[in-house]
């Protein structure tokens, strides 16, 4: 009996924990697994030359998941946890094209997890249709707010010169004096003296690189 507990945990170990590299530094609540699974989702779900500067692969999604599931509640963090550990063994029911295709879904080739998402996503279950679909939903608004992205898409904030209104000539900032306002009337921004946004005007500093490096 000892032994087979011990072989259960040997066989379990390798399943679940084994083999993992290290997680992206940084991260604050997901574990190496879990960062790996996203960056393996993330490949095959955006791969590169879709149409956007960055590749899901380089988008620093296991960031944005870490980020994300922090400010959930404890109970809404187990839910999306739960769903990547589903996915990430996937393959036991769903299995891959290649050989040894029932291996955790991180670890099979980019073909095969691609195969496996797309048997997911067209099952005639819907309810498989749709944990595919929440899967993709946690993953998509990552993706495409990456500011290299946000700016090909169009979407990146504009750079916009702070003005200045008759409140900031009237009332200090929080916790201020009355007398350390350092604003003149001759400050104010006359709101009719301000030109139209342009579409194709200058972006946010943090936006302005449309590349796999931008953060």
């Amino acid at each position: 009996m000892f032994f087979l507990l011990v072989l259960l945990s040997v066989v379990l170990y390798r399943r679940f924990a084994s083999n993992y590299g290290p997680a992206p530094i940084g991260l604050g609540v997901l574990h190496r697994g879990e960062a790996v699974f996203v960056e393996s989702a993330a490949e095959v779900l955006f791969p590169g030359g879709a149409g956007l500067p960055v590749a899901g692969i380089d988008a620093r999604l296991p960031h944005y998941v870490d980020r994300h599931i922090s400010a959930l509640p404890r109970s809404k963090r187990w839910q999306i946890r739960a769903l990547f550990a589903l996915f990430e063994h996937l393959p036991l029911f769903f299995p891959g094209n290649d050989p040894g295709g029932r291996g955790r879904f991180s670890s099979l080739p980019p073909a095969s997890r691609a195969s496996v998402l797309d048997r997911l996503e067209s099952h005639s279950n819907a309810l498989v249709r749709m944990v595919f679909m929440a899967l993709r939903a946690v993953l998509v608004l990552g993706y495409l707010g990456h500011p290299a992205n946000l700016r090909d898409l169009g979407v990146a904030p504009f750079a916009i010169s702070a003005a200045v209104s008759d409140a900031e000539l009237l009332y200090p900032r929080i916790g201020g004096l009355v007398s350390s306002i350092e604003l003149q009337l001759s400050d104010r921004t006359d709101p009719s003296g301000l030109e139209p946004l342009d579409p194709h005007g200058p972006r946010h500093r943090a936006y302005a690189r449309s590349s796999r490096d931008s953060r």
